[in-house]
C-alpha cells in the first residue's frame, strides 16, 4: 500500500489535541485531580503510542524511531507504574505528566515527519570512493584491536564491564591514542556503509558487525541505537526498504528476542551464579530505572538541589576520553542512594539534565529543544549533499543515546567522528550511472 501521512489539517488537529491534552492534565492536577489527571493522559499516550506503533512503516522517520524508543524507556514505565502505585504523590504525578507530554509530542513530531516528507521525498544519491574500503578496513582493525586490549583489562578486574566508568585510565592506558582515534570512527563508518552497500549483504552484515561490537566489553545502548540510525540513514536512500526493515525489527517477537540475546550476552560474560529467570528480571528493572530514578527525585527536591549544574558541560573532557572527572550519572547515584558504589549506578539521561539545568519548567525546555532539533534534522536532510549525510551519521545515533546518555553526547560523537567528517569528500562522492548500490545484488 501507498503511504499515506496525515495532512496539514491533521497535523493541526494533533497539534491542538496534545495542547488540550496536556493543559487539561495540568488543569485537573492542579486543583487535585491527580489520580484523574494521570490516568487520563496515560490513556491518551498510550492510545497515540500503539496508533503510532500500528503505522510504523507508513510513518518512518527519525523521529517515529525516538517516539518508539522513548515508549520503550519512559512512555511504557510510566504506564506501569500508574497502574501499579497508588497516585496520591503529587510531586511525582506532575512529572509523570511531563514525561507522558514529551512522549505525546513526539508522536506529533513523527506525524509532522511523515507529512513533510511526502512533500520532499527525492532520495541521497551517493556511492563510496575506493578510499572508504581501505578505512572501513583500518576502522575494524584499529576497533579489534581496541575491544580485545579492553576485554583484558575488564576481564582482569573485580567490576567486570562496569569497570569502564570506573577504571577509565586504565583503559586508555590500554590502548595507544592513534588506535583509539582511528577506532572512534567505527559507528560513523558502520552506519554510512549500511547505506552505501545497501546491495552488497557481505558488506551490510561487516557494518552491522562494526556498529554492534561494543556489545564485547557490555556498552549495548550505543550498538542499539546505532543500529537504529543505521537503518534511519538508509531510509534516506530507500525509504521503503528501510521501513521494512524497521517494521519487521520492531514486531514484539524480534523485540522479545533481541532483548533475550543482549541478556544473555552479558549473563555468560560477567558469569552470574544466580538463575537466568532472576536475572532477566534484574535487566527489565534496570530498564525502568531511569523513571523511577527520576521518580525518586520528584519525591526528594533536595537530591537536585545538591547536585551541580554545570557538570552538564565539565563532564565532556570525561566523556571523550580526556579527563577522569566527575560525572552526573555517578552525582546522581550517589544523591539517590548515599552509596557511592557503581553496582547501584542510575544512567543520566536527556530529561535529567534538562531538569537539572530548567528546574520545573523542564518540560517546555524539553519540549524547545525537540522542535529545534527536528528542524536541524529536517535541514540536513533537505541539503542532500555528502557534509549533511556524514552529519546525519554522526548526529542520529548520538540523539538516539541521549535519552539514556549525557546531552552533549552529539558533540562527542561529532568530535570522535571529526577526523572522518573532514575527509568525507574523499570516501563518499555522488553516484554515477553505474552506482553499485542500484545495480544487481553482488559480494
Amino acid at each position: 500500500m501507498p503511504r499515506v501521512p496525515p495532512n496539514g489539517a491533521a497535523i493541526f488537529l494533533w497539534f491542538c489535541a496534545f495542547a488540550a491534552l496536556t493543559g487539561v492534565g495540568y488543569a485537573l492536577a492542579a486543583i487535585g485531580e491527580t489520580a484523574l489527571a494521570i490516568r487520563l493522559v496515560s490513556a491518551c499516550y498510550l492510545g497515540g503510542f500503539l496508533h503510532l506503533y500500528g503505522r510504523r512503516k507508513q510513518n518512518f522517520g527519525f523521529f517515529l524511531v525516538m517516539a518508539i524508543s522513548y515508549g520503550l524507556l519512559f512512555g511504557i514505565p510510566c504506564v506501569a507504574w500508574v497502574l501499579s502505585n497508588p497516585l496520591n504523590d503529587a510531586p511525582q504525578i506532575d512529572f509523570l505528566l511531563g514525561l507522558l507530554s514529551i512522549g505525546n509530542l513526539l508522536t506529533v513530531l513523527s506525524h509532522c515527519e511523515g507529512a513533510d516528507k511526502q512533500k520532499d521525498d527525492q532520495p541521497f544519491t551517493f556511492e563510496p570512493n575506493k578510499a572508504f574500503n581501505f578505512v572501513f578496513a583500518a576502522v575494524a582493525l584499529a576497533q579489534a584491536y581496541k575491544l580485545r586490549a579492553y576485554f583484558g583489562v575488564l576481564s582482569s578486574s573485580e567490576y567486570g564491564h562496569l569497570a569502564i566508568w570506573i577504571d577509565g585510565e586504565a583503559l586508555l592506558s590500554a590502548v595507544p591514542t592513534w588506535i583509539r582515534v582511528l577506532s572512534g570512527g567505527s559507528l560513523l563508518t558502520g552506519i554510512i556503509g549500511i547505506a552505501l552497500f545497501r546491495n552488497r549483504p557481505l558488506m551490510q552484515i561487516a557494518c552491522l558487525i562494526l556498529i554492534i561490537s561494543d556489545i564485547v566489553i557490555g556498552i549495548r545502548n550505543k550498538g542499539f541505537f546505532g543500529v537504529l540510525a543505521a537503518i534511519y540513514i538508509l531510509s534516506l536512500f530507500e525509504r521503503d526498504k528501510a521501513a521494512t526493515v524497521f517494521q519487521k525489527i520492531s514486531s514484539p517477537l524480534m523485540l522479545a528476542a533481541a532483548f533475550l540475546a543482549l541478556s544473555m550476552v552479558s549473563f555468560l560474560r560477567e558469569g552470574f551464579e544466580i538463575p537466568l529467570s532472576e536475572y532477566l528480571l534484574i535487566v527489565l528493572d534496570s530498564l525502568a530505572s531511569i523513571v523511577n530514578g527520576l521518580l525518586a527525585v520528584a519525591s526528594q527536591p533536595q537530591c537536585l538541589k545538591n547536585l551541580d549544574g554545570s557538570l552538564v558541560f565539565t563532564q565532556f573532557w570525561t566523556l571523550i576520553g580526556v579527563g577522569s572527572g566527575a560525572q552526573l550519572s555517578g552525582e546522581f547515584n550517589y544523591c539517590l542512594t548515599g552509596n557511592p558504589n557503581p553496582l547501584t549506578s542510575v544512567s543520566s539521561s536527556l530529561i535529567f539534565e534538562v531538569l537539572l539545568m530548567s528546574g520545573p519548567f523542564w518540560p517546555l525546555a524539553a519540549s524547545l529543544y525537540l522542535i529545534v532539533l527536528y528542524g536541524v534534522l529536517r535541514f540536513l536532510e533537505r541539503r542532500k549533499t555528502i557534509v549533511s549525510l556524514a552529519l546525519l551519521c554522526a548526529l542520529a545515533p548520538a540523539f538516539l543515546y541521549t535519552l539514556r546518555a549525557e546531552l552533549l553526547q552529539p558533540l562527542v560523537f561529532i568530535l570522535k567522528s571529526l577526523p572522518y567528517l573532514l575527509l568525507i569528500g574523499l570516501l563518499v562522492k555522488r553516484a554515477s550511472q553505474g552506482d553499485p548500490a542500484t545495480s544487481s545484488p553482488q559480494n
